[in-house]
């Protein structure tokens, strides 16, 4: 686990945040933590595509492309790009949606999980758990005992949330440095043919 939090730190770095920014945001209250984590994809997502572009220059026209448009937002261009996978996609989409309903009715500052959930039905609840519970390995030992995913995702939605959030920032972070590696590779390739 410590090697995807290197990741995240590394990520950090690139987009200029504190830190320590990632680590902070299992400790803020539910809504504010929906929506700096989603802020924190929207500037990633934007980064990882100038970066697959190539284009550095057009990472600020890049940010004001829509996160979760079905149609032409960054998470379809992502995963269309193959620089994430589609349960990632699915996450990040997810993720982007419930902080569009939090973040466009000021009455929702008060947000916090356990009333969401409690207010899934049996169908929704089993959505939720599969997206925010991504990251989340089937069973593990939480506090000294086995729990299920299920288990885990419900009680603990904010904490599963952020272990997933560090697992697709750890593989846009990892993407990322193989095209870093690719470009360079090819630069020593043109070097080498104009010198030969």
């Amino acid at each position: 686990m410590s090697d995807i939090f290197k990741d995240v730190s590394d990520f950090e770095s690139r987009l200029g945040l504190p830190s320590g920014f990632y680590e902070g945001l299992i400790k803020e209250d539910d809504w504010s933590f929906v929506i700096k984590i989603s802020a924190l994809f929207e500037a990633a997502s934007t980064h990882l595509l100038s970066v697959r572009f190539r284009a550095p220059e057009v990472e600020t026209e890049l940010a004001f492309l829509e996160q979760a448009n079905p149609r032409n937002g960054k998470i379809v261009l992502l995963e269309k790009m193959d620089a994430i996978y589609k349960d990632q996609a699915n996450f990040l989409t997810k993720l982007a949606n419930l902080r569009n309903q939090l973040a466009h009715k000021i009455e929702n500052v008060n947000f916090n999980f356990p009333n969401y959930i409690s207010n899934l039905d049996k169908h929704q609840l089993k959505a939720f758990v599969a997206w925010a519970g991504h990251g989340v390995i089937d069973e593990t030992e939480f506090k000294g005992k086995k729990v299920t995913r299920h288990d885990l995702v419900t009680n603990n939605p904010k904490m599963s949330i952020w272990v997933t959030a560090a697992e697709v920032l750890a593989c846009m972070n990892l993407d990322i440095q193989g095209m870093e590696v690719k470009v360079k590779m090819e630069a020593i390739g043109w070097y080498q043919s104009i010198t030969s």
